[in-house]
């Protein structure tokens, strides 16, 4: 776009710079919220297809609630979201809730925050695979680091391996789901993100609904997962589906791995479950990592403006 004397018009680039700001913030405010879900499944130990019935329910709510927000007007566009694009993204996205609370019940929180930080590795592969897309060279080195601090994490753990096999699959398993979530939001930006998201969480609870009692649960324990819902789905799922469109896709993964080193520290506040060593040491490169990542990523704005 130029305007009348033939200069090129810096509000684009202005406009995505801007768009980037905000794609990053929702992401890191996702990843906040995303932590807090072992301090659920910790407060909450019941049957698992329960949690996802009603972790289903109100959180595909509080995403439809964000929706109108996001929106400013009462309606949705159910229609646009029975694309093929969105239809995957329903069905990944209800398969990678379930296999995530059965992680969470079946190993440890710091296996599963650990394996989730693959989260990037996994994400760029996918990303070029499907559409060639080049990760910066920035989010490489940065991924590479916070993988290394996966390392070091898993050093300090009672290991992948030991007893928890299948809780550690189902762990590597929500990655994937969730690496190829996010590239799809990447692919298929107009596609109605928050009314996939939300029809995600209806999905899960039918597929729980015949294989729970939910009303078996108290109140107390309903009140709970009500929290759970709205915490992790709206203020985690619903953020992230709004943040991720924005970025690359590697970038938008490596962003919400700052859920790794602050998983264990809810745990740790609430449940007196002090993180070992190498748990400070991992979750400090990995927020290293991130931290230089977003820096480098204001840095190349700030240029650009400037230029």
């Amino acid at each position: 776009m130029t305007n009348p004397t033939g200069v090129a018009s810096p509000l684009p680039a202005a406009a995505a710079d801007r768009s980037a700001t905000i794609g990053i913030a929702l992401v890191l405010s996702s990843a906040v919220a995303w932590s807090t879900a072992g301090f659920f499944a910790r407060t909450v130990p019941i049957d698992i297809w329960i949690v996802v019935f009603w972790r289903g329910v109100f959180g595909a709510l509080s995403i439809a609630l964000l929706a109108m927000i996001e929106r400013r007007r009462f309606g949705f566009d159910w229609k646009r979201a029975f694309t093929l694009g969105g239809i995957g993204l329903i069905l990944i996205s209800a398969t990678g809730k379930i296999a995530f609370l059965y992680a969470l019940q079946n190993t440890t929180v710091a296996n599963v925050t650990v394996i989730y930080a693959t989260l990037p590795f996994i994400t760029a592969v996918l990303a070029w695979l499907w559409f060639r897309e080049r990760a910066p060279r920035r989010t490489l080195i940065a991924s590479l680091v916070a993988g290394a601090g996966v390392v070091v994490t898993v050093g300090g753990s009672t290991g992948l391996g030991g007893g928890h096999v299948l809780g550690d699959l189902a762990a590597l398993f929500m990655t994937f789901t969730m690496a190829l979530m996010t590239v799809i939001m990447r692919r298929h930006r107009d596609m109605p993100m928050l009314e996939a998201a939300a029809l995600s969480g209806i999905a899960a609870a039918i597929i729980a609904f015949p294989m729970a009692d939910p009303f078996s649960a108290t109140m107390t324990d309903i009140l709970w997962l009500t929290a759970f819902g709205i915490v992790t789905q709206g203020g985690g799922l619903g953020l992230y589906t709004m943040g991720a469109r924005r970025l690359p896709s590697a970038q938008a993964a490596l962003l919400s791995a700052s859920e790794v080193p602050m998983s264990p520290l809810w745990v740790w506040i609430f449940f007196n479950e002090v993180p070992a060593r190498e748990t400070f040491i991992g979750g400090g490169l990995v927020l290293a990592a991130i931290l230089w990542n977003v820096g480098m990523e204001l840095r190349r704005s700030t240029q650009a403006k400037a230029g």
